[in-house]
């Protein structure tokens, strides 16, 4: 007895050569079982774009399912569940345009650190330490570690006498 394979989408084991697998990986049952699985992989909008373009299946509207499920080249979404589809689809496009623009809104840090050169050039005698920045640059995620904002919870360590010894 040789190897076995053993198909996911079609919960099944046979003998594993050439001609066995070539067999089952075209046939209508594990086609229709793959596309049933990837089926639920696409993104809303895709699949909105893809039912839009199909019309009704009869025999699903009739009895309720079709012999070809995922093979068929109709569509199995009932108008209300192209609505609903089409209602998510458009709240993940608002959600995506509000987190573009909140990272729009935030300056870059070049531009900021340009900003405070130019405030402080008149003194270059005086070096300044500067503790705090906008608090857009908190919401930044690309922040080097040195530009980030210190926190009490961060000095667990408050003993300095050994410092400057």
């Amino acid at each position: 007895m040789g190897r076995r394979y053993y198909c996911d989408y079609c919960d099944k084991k046979f003998i594993d050569d050439i001609e066995q697998r070539k067999k089952h990986l075209q046939s209508s049952y594990h086609i229709k079982l793959r596309n049933i699985h990837y089926e639920h992989c696409k993104e809303p909008e895709t699949v909105l774009r893809e039912e839009l373009l199909k019309i009704p299946c009869r025999r699903f509207l009739q009895y309720g399912s079709c012999q070809f499920e995922g093979n068929c080249k109709y569509t199995h979404y009932s108008p209300e569940e192209l609505c609903q589809l089409r209602q998510q689809v458009e709240h993940n496009q608002i959600m995506r345009r509000r987190r573009l623009e909140e990272i729009l809104e935030v300056p870059s840090v070049e531009s900021w650190v340009q900003k405070y050169h130019s405030a402080n050039k008149e003194n270059t005698d005086i070096i300044h330490t500067f503790w705090s920045y906008p608090a857009l640059f908190e919401k930044r995620l690309d922040l080097p570690p040195s530009l980030l904002k210190f926190k009490p919870e961060q000095f667990v360590d408050d003993s300095f006498e050994e410092w400057g010894k």
